[in-house]
């Protein structure tokens, strides 16, 4: 046993030799700048494991370059910290920037076929299709009453137990997606479909956090077996993967069982059972379909309103502001809906200032180019990974002055209505802009409206009276 560890241990250490010389052979071009690489291990030692978005503004203060350049055991990486840049690559040359890593713990998992990390191609253009057809704009006033309900249900849980708000606000997140997705009324924190997505949607920040697990850097190890020293990447992708197909499969056999029945509220499963004639093949893609929806949509909503919460508590005159607008525009007598929302300005300019001051995901979702590219006079390799950091771009003094103050007021001219900066950078770029952005952009906006309308959010009080001042923190994840 001794001899045979010995041996596997060195096949393992020259193949990784191999990996490395065989990624550091690619032709050097002029590339942006960067952090100089060590050999072999290029930047893996300069790239940061957390708050990258933070990391990547002070190097483009070091190399003076809103476009920066790193590597990773032979991964390229590229940085792109301005808007311009990123329109520029992410949208005008979406054919050859609209890739996805594929890591290897993701296939490991049995998340290679869920929209949002699913390899651009024919597939996934059928999944962008299908989305587009009932998530545009157009058609969302059928979900309205299910965001009224949901909302409504947000409204008394608050009331009853604020301490819970953050529990609150991503039941209301889940609840909306589920409902309109499968007809299922979740209604509690301790649902058990609830708690399962929860469970898989809080460990996938470990799956594409860097540096995490070695396998997503050296794919070869995926094939060393469970006892094998360091391989417990194995037992963690098993235990997920079986979360996942729960989360996946339960809630859709759910829908189905309830459109076969002809019972139970309509969802978008029944919907698309009734229009196809879906086979086992076509039902594997709608499940796909539905979960990678669902997974997408369960906490970016819930992180924008528990960021709301701490703008309105920072900020009491925004939140006075927004409830003498709601009184003016359509009194006391009822809550807003979604019909008021263009009547309403202010509050759309809250919507906008909580989304650039605190963007969920503030190094978005990562692209991969699918070919070589000359951008910009520097060469992109095929394959390269590609960081938008909204969270720079959202602090471009250029565009936004003192931007890490909260202020709404910045998104409306001098008689109170809207300016035109209204590209909310929080929903990516190009082809795989969020196709859900138009149900989460009315989901949070009705969510906001009727909490102002309702509530007075304010620091907690001392056995004086007086303000106790607040100790926030955000996770340091992919999604904050």
């Amino acid at each position: 046993m001794t001899g045979y560890l010995s041996v596997l241990i060195a096949i393992l250490l020259l193949s990784l030799v191999f990996v490395l010389i065989s990624r550091q052979r690619t032709p050097q071009h002029l590339r942006p700048p960067g952090p100089r690489p060590l050999p072999l291990f290029g930047n893996a030692f300069h790239i940061p494991k957390s708050r990258g978005w933070l990391a990547f503004i002070k190097w483009e203060k070091v190399y003076q370059s809103s476009l920066l350049f790193a590597s990773a055991f032979g991964q390229s990486i590229l940085v792109i910290n301005s808007l311009e840049h990123a329109t520029e690559f992410l949208e005008n040359r979406a054919q050859t920037t609209s890739g996805r890593p594929m890591l290897p713990l993701i296939k490991m998992i049995g998340w290679e076929e869920q929209t949002p990390v699913m390899q651009y191609g024919e597939r996934w253009r059928k999944h962008r299709k299908v989305l587009h057809q009932h998530l545009r704009k157009e058609v969302l006033d059928r979900y309205d009453s299910v965001m009224m309900q949901k909302s409504h249900e947000l409204l008394c849980k608050l009331a009853n137990t604020p301490v819970q708000f953050m529990d609150h606000c991503r039941v209301y997140s889940a609840a909306v997606i589920m409902d309109i997705l499968y007809g299922y009324d979740l209604a509690s924190n301790d649902d058990h479909w609830f708690l399962r997505a929860k469970r898989v949607i809080d460990t996938s920040s470990l799956v594409l956090a860097p540096g995490a697990f070695a396998v997503n850097n050296f794919p070869f190890l995926r094939h060393i077996p469970r006892w094998f020293p360091g391989a417990g990447f194995h037992d963690f992708a098993s235990q997920l993967r079986d979360f996942t197909m729960e989360m996946r499969d339960l809630p859709y056999d759910f829908a189905k069982g309830s459109f076969l029945k002809g019972i139970g509220r309509a969802s978008l499963v029944g919907t698309w059972l009734q229009e196809e004639a879906i086979g086992r093949e076509d039902e594997m893609f709608y499940r796909d379909l539905a979960v990678g929806a669902f997974g997408a949509g369960f906490d970016t909503t819930s992180s924008s309103l528990t960021a709301l919460i701490h703008a309105l508590v920072l900020h009491p005159k925004v939140q006075q502001k927004a409830q003498e607008q709601i009184t003016q525009v359509i009194g006391s007598r009822r809550l807003p809906n979604l019909q008021d929302r263009r009547h309403l300005p202010f509050l759309e300019a809250i919507y906008r200032e909580v989304l650039r001051w605190r963007p969920p995901l503030p190094l978005g979702f990562p692209h991969q180019t699918t070919k070589d590219d000359i951008y910009n006079r520097y060469h992109i390799p095929e394959g390269t990974v590609v960081l938008a950091n909204i969270w720079a771009m959202t602090r471009d003094e250029s565009i936004y002055t003192d931007p890490e103050e909260f202020r709404p007021e910045r998104y409306l001219c001098s008689d109170g209505s809207l300016n035109d900066d209204d590209r909310v950078l929080a929903y990516g770029f190009g082809r795989r802009i969020c196709p859900g952005k138009f149900l989460a952009s009315e989901s949070f906006w009705l969510a906001m409206a009727q909490m102002i309308a309702t509530f007075e959010f304010s620091k907690p009080k001392d056995q004086n009276g007086d303000d106790v001042e607040l100790e926030v923190h955000y996770t340091d994840e992919v999604l904050r």
